[in-house]
């Protein structure tokens, strides 16, 4: 007989820490994970959980979200975890290529969703296997910009100084290669050393043993294997930049959305974004982080919007809007 959601799921909830990257771990808020299964179509590879609550606050930082994990022994199935405040749910796949409409989920409930081949998706009031869930784990990614020379770029990760291993057989995780050139994994947030290493692990390229912090980091290897770690993404290290932008009469609390594609790093947690201040010229203006290249002006509390406008990154702007079609981005102030 068929366990129901309820009973199978509630067994792997569990507390913890919700990876913040902005705060070390021992700051971090403690939040409540729950279960979130998928059954995927055949050629859905990697799929990912994008997911937010009705208020518009995201679970994750950027699109396409956090990877789920197979099922072990359960073809087609497989799972990730999400804060318990979230109430609505997208699972793609393929480089967030592929995707679902949204899924309405119960806050604080695991869940069971089937992805039917098409865009649509169901949830399911009842398990669709009896295999026990893994339970959360809290994980941290690591991003390595390694020499050109290495083909292959590995990550080996253990707790000092009980020695306790992430992975069962050297070199460990092969990392993902990313478009800007680094590359990325996760690993349990309890490992404290690690190693990067390259070409299938060769003794000859590797770091000496690096000690870590529990929180997302960035690791440069050097072609003489030295190394430096950083704690805040290098390529966005840049200053705030100011918008500048003008509405039409009707936009009542404009607000800006902005972000950087094509990974979809988000500037703001929620949407609309933040609200813009309307300064003695006429125009509204918001300091926004650097790096972003992409911007939406919106109004009316995000029902009514610009398209996506694409900018250039570290650089002043100002938006005359006229209406949700048309819109101008300029990089000097427009002559009074």
């Amino acid at each position: 007989m068929k366990k129901t959601l309820a009973f199978i799921l509630a067994l792997v909830m569990c507390l913890t820490l919700l990876p913040m990257t902005a705060l070390a771990a021992e700051e971090a808020e403690e939040v409540e994970m729950v279960a979130i299964v998928a059954k995927v179509p055949a050629g859905w590879e990697s799929p990912c959980l994008w997911a937010w609550a009705d208020d518009g606050t995201n679970a994750f930082e950027a699109w396409p979200g956090e990877e789920m994990e197979a099922l072990e022994g359960e073809e087609g199935l497989y799972y990730g975890y999400v804060p318990a405040f979230v109430q609505n749910v997208i699972v793609n796949a393929n480089e967030g290529t592929v995707q679902t409409d949204a899924v309405v989920v119960e806050a604080g409930e695991p869940a069971w969703i089937t992805v039917e081949q098409a865009i649509t998706a169901q949830p399911s009031a009842e398990a669709l296997t009896e295999a026990e869930i893994p339970a959360y784990v809290e994980k941290i990614k690591i991003h390595a910009y390694v020499p050109l020379a290495w083909e292959t770029v590995n990550l080996w990760a253990w707790s000092d100084p009980d020695g306790t291993g992430v992975f069962d057989a050297w070199p460990g995780l092969e990392l993902k290669e990313e478009d800007n050139g680094w590359f990325t994994g996760k690993i349990p947030a309890w490992a404290n050393r690690i190693i990067v290493s390259g070409n299938e692990g060769d003794d000859d390229e590797k770091t000496a043993d690096v000690t870590i912090e529990p929180k997302e980091l960035w690791i440069t290897v050097y072609n003489d294997l030295t190394y430096e770690v950083a704690y805040e993404d290098p390529d966005k290290a840049v200053e705030d930049v100011t918008v500048h932008a003008q509405v039409p009469e009707d936009w009542a609390d404009p607000c800006c959305w902005a972000w950087s594609a094509p990974d979809g790093t988000n500037a703001f947690e929620a949407w609309p974004g933040e609200a813009l201040t309307e300064a003695e010229d006429g125009w509204y203006t918001i300091q926004v982080p650097g790096w972003i290249n992409s911007v939406i002006i919106n109004g009316n509390e995000g029902s009514v919007q610009t398209s996506d406008l694409s900018v250039e990154p570290g650089s002043e702007l100002w938006i005359t809007v006229t209406d949700a079609e048309n819109a101008e981005v300029a990089y000097e102030a427009p002559a009074a």
